[in-house]
C-alpha cells in the first residue's frame, strides 16, 4: 500500500490525514471520524451512497463537497469526497481517480517517490 499525507479543512478546523493511493477507487474516500473532526456530518451530505468492495459487504455512506482538500502538493476547494467506513487498514481513507485524473504521476517505489505534474500546465513536476 502506498500511503500519502493529505489535509482536510472543514467548518470547524483542519486535520492531517494518511490516505492510501488507490487507482481502482473512482472517488476519494475519507472515514466518517475524520469528517466529524473538521465539522462535517451526514446532514451536510449531497447524496447518500453505497459502495461495494471486493473484501466487504456493501457499506452505506454519503458524498459531500469539502471546504478544502490537499494532497500530493495540490489543493482543491469544493472537492467531492465519499464518506464511508473502511476496514482497519491504518489509513484515514483513499485518494481516488476523481483527484488523480487531474495530474500525471509516476510512482517510484524503490526511490520512495511520487513524481507528479498538473495536466495542461507549464508547471515544473513535483516530487513527494
Amino acid at each position: 500500500m502506498i500511503v500519502v499525507g493529505a489535509r482536510l479543512e472543514g467548518p470547524t478546523g483542519a486535520r492531517e490525514l494518511r490516505l492510501a493511493l488507490d487507482t481502482a477507487a473512482t472517488k476519494t474516500l475519507i472515514i466518517p471520524e475524520a469528517m466529524d473532526d473538521v465539522g462535517y456530518s451526514a446532514r451536510d451530505g449531497d447524496a447518500f451512497t453505497i459502495i461495494r468492495t471486493a473484501n466487504a459487504a456493501p457499506e452505506p455512506g454519503y458524498t459531500l463537497r469539502v471546504r478544502r482538500f490537499s494532497t500530493l502538493g495540490f489543493e482543491h476547494e469544493g472537492f467531492e469526497i465519499h464518506v464511508h467506513d473502511l476496514p482497519d487498514y491504518g489509513v484515514d481513507g483513499l485518494v481516488g481517480i476523481n483527484f488523480l485524473k487531474n495530474y500525471n504521476f509516476t510512482v517510484r517505489p524503490r526511490d520512495q517517490q511520487i513524481h507528479r505534474e498538473a495536466v495542461g500546465s507549464n508547471e515544473e513536476p513535483h516530487v513527494a
